[in-house]
């Protein structure tokens, strides 16, 4: 009989061509070596995007009242982006860009649940996932502060500095430390994409992480209990029931990082997107 393969911590946040459902019943798939799992989940996000907000946005954009808790609540995440968002950090550039903030907040948002669902896998669990997304909106955000700069050289001027040269010492020190922050500066725009990816990965992983550590306690009770271990036997219940409460508490705190999350991402997305088109603010 073959050894039984460890639980692996990190399986929803790794990416491959194997996916396994539930294994003692042999529900698995070989995906082709060009088609990932992580591939996969983000088409079933799109189309269940796609059928989810695109005919609401379609009834709310004809004007039409909206009715139903299902059109009120897309409704409501679309102005609360607006609103909270957009509107705060863009001022009057915010129409431009909620196309693009709506899309960045709601495909995000459904990675995060999806992660939420066994055996399914979550793509924003992976720094793979986070960082592709954190390089789009890097683009985004630079491509329009070029555009609004009119052009790369006028741009880079944003972010160099002038000091007052009123004494003898700052006629010396002042171009040392504009050089100095410049680069900073410079620096910084690659350190927030860097912030984009980096912080939506370990917040997704860690819950993760935590549930999967939890339910590993009854798997190793378990394997202790099948044994022959008297206490396992007498502990197999209360740890049983302990890590189940366990997990359906952080799976409810997970739900609610998985929608602060998303907020997060876009709202640092739209204030550095607000920071490249206004740098004088």
């Amino acid at each position: 009989m073959a050894a039984e393969a460890p639980f692996d911590p990190f399986e929803e946040a790794t990416d491959s061509t194997h996916w396994g459902f539930i294994h003692g019943l042999g529900w698995e798939f070989h995906l082709p070596s060009w088609f990932t799992k992580f591939m996969v989940l983000e088409l079933i996000g799109f189309f269940l995007i796609l059928l989810i907000f695109v005919p609401a946005a379609r009834i709310i954009a004809r004007g039409g009242i909206p009715r139903g808790r299902f059109v009120n609540g897309v409704e409501a995440i679309l102005l609360f982006i607006r609103d909270q968002v957009a509107v705060p950090t863009l001022g009057e550039d915010h129409k431009r860009f909620l196309p693009f903030l709506w899309t960045v907040f709601v495909f995000v948002l459904t990675m995060n649940l999806l992660g939420m669902i066994p055996y399914m896998g979550s793509p924003t669990a992976s720094l793979a996932v986070t960082g592709v997304l954190a390089l789009i909106c890097f683009c985004v955000i630079h491509y329009h502060g070029i555009k609004a700069a009119h052009g790369f050289p006028n741009y880079l001027k944003t972010f160099y500095i002038h000091l007052d040269r009123d004494s003898g010492l700052m006629k010396i020190l002042a171009p040392l430390i504009e050089i100095g922050v410049f680069f900073l500066e410079i620096l910084g725009a690659f350190i927030r994409g860097i912030v984009l990816a980096v912080r939506l990965f370990a917040n997704m992983l860690a819950g993760h992480t935590a549930l999967f550590v939890m339910l590993s306690f009854i798997k190793m009770i378990g394997m202790a209990a099948a044994s022959g271990s008297d206490a396992a036997g007498i502990f197999f219940w209360p740890v049983t029931v302990s890590s189940v409460l366990a997990v359906t508490a952080l799976s409810v705190l997970e739900l609610f990082v998985a929608c602060l999350q998303a907020f997060v991402f876009t709202f640092l997305t739209s204030t550095f997107l607000g920071m490249a088109l206004h740098p004088e603010h």
